[in-house]
């Protein structure tokens, strides 16, 4: 895929933000969508490590009465939707390609939210009602009705999407070349699901398609209006009694106990693979790169045409679109299943966890490494064999 408009390279989108200045430039839009993305990307992590700390009483992520957790991992499916979504937007107003495997843009705990005002810390932490009033809740604040757009330290993600906002309604009428070239047929637009959520993929094309994926970010987050818990399962086209919490209100009921925690696991805050004793930390090695492997299929994706795909033949594309997000479950949660249920080392009162760190594949078989991976812990880790099991998955994933 190759950008046919624009002189900016990958690494332009990587500059900071110019603060209290209205977006008026393409190369400035691109910046706010990169870090905009690199926002939503750092929630992901954040909202697993979470929901993996909750004790499901079994080893099936599905068993109901495990609300908190039910409730947590549609957030996150949902914040895979964002993620996406701003992309597309990158892709239709003719940003160059970016890389969501990239040690630049894989977010590292702890660290501090982009841009935000008053500062917020981000940990990988225990899954409390403390953790959901401290971090989650001012996470998904929504705006006052009347808060200025504001395109750096921003008091609400809403704030910094509203200064995205009329940066492409000025884009749209300034710069004639925006939509020249969308590259609609890169963009990710089809198999989305969420069994506990709602949302949908939004082709940005022009303005107005524009506009609606960055009000779908918006109001699944914080909210449609000030004030209102619940949003549209299907934004674009909402119908009575089809409604679901917003990502605020879902933190609300579960700090209420509304959505109960349960029992969580033992877990350190901002854990690292090299603080593991073996073999614990090669299996939390294992999941950084299952981890990465799942960023890497996106990429893929966004390189393949929908004009590739052929009815009636096998198609690449098709098979990622349907996968990268069902990996999220069948191969992330069972490697962190694993890790949680055992003492980071011989006699510690913590136990290991998933460490969400970048995994450098260089430029052998990704999808082979993660076979040879999975192939060395099966004595000391069974599990992930059997005909369920990580193993066989890993054989049916599509190459990245």
């Amino acid at each position: 895929m190759t950008d046919t408009r624009s002189t900016e390279s990958p690494d332009s989108l990587k500059q900071p933000l110019v603060a209290d200045e209205p977006i008026t430039t393409p190369e400035q839009l691109h910046i706010h969508l990169y870090q905009a993305a690199q926002v939503e990307m750092s929630t992901i992590p954040l909202y697993l490590y979470a929901a993996y700390s909750i004790k499901t009483g079994g080893e099936f992520q599905w068993e109901p009465g495990v609300s908190a957790f039910r409730t947590i991992r549609s957030v996150v499916i949902e914040e895979m939707l964002h993620l996406c979504l701003v992309r597309n937007l990158l892709l239709g107003t003719g940003a160059p390609e970016i890389s969501f495997y990239d040690k630049d843009f894989i977010p590292t705990y702890p660290s501090p939210m982009l841009h935000r005002e008053p500062e917020l810390t981000l940990h990988l932490e225990v899954c409390t009602t403390d953790l959901m009033q401290r971090v989650f809740i001012p996470l998904e604040m929504p705006e006052k009705s009347d808060a200025p757009p504001q395109s750096d330290r921003y008091n609400t993600i809403g704030q910094f999407y509203a200064a995205i906002r009329e940066g492409l309604q000025h884009l749209d009428s300034s710069e004639p070349e925006l939509w020249k070239d969308p590259r609609g047929e890169f963009q990710y637009t089809g198999a989305y699901w969420n069994q506990d959520g709602g949302g949908s993929l939004v082709e940005v094309l022009d303005l107005t398609s524009a506009i609606e994926a960055v009000d779908e970010i918006v109001e699944q987050g914080e909210g449609a209006a000030p004030g209102d818990p619940m949003v549209p399962k299907t934004p674009l086209e909402p119908r009575t009694g089809e409604e679901e919490f917003s990502h605020y209100a879902k933190f609300q009921r579960i700090a209420e106990g509304i959505d109960p925690i349960n029992e969580t696991w033992p877990l350190p805050a901002d854990p690292k693979a090299a603080d593991f004793d073996e073999p614990v930390r090669e299996l939390a090695e294992f999941f950084n790169a299952a981890y990465c492997y799942v960023l890497c299929m996106i990429d893929t994706l966004y390189t393949l045409s929908t004009e590739s795909i052929v009815p009636g033949k096998r198609s690449p594309r098709y098979g990622l679109e349907r996968t990268f997000i069902a990996a999220m479950g069948g191969l992330l949660f069972p490697i962190a299943d694993l890790l949680v249920r055992r003492p980071a080392a011989p006699g510690s009162d913590l136990h290991a966890a998933p460490t969400f760190e970048f995994y450098d594949f260089g430029s052998a078989d990704k999808k082979k490494q993660l076979i040879q991976k999975c192939d060395a812990l099966l004595g000391p880790f069974p599990s992930l064999g059997g005909d369920d099991g990580v193993r066989q998955l890993l054989e049916k994933l599509p190459e990245a």
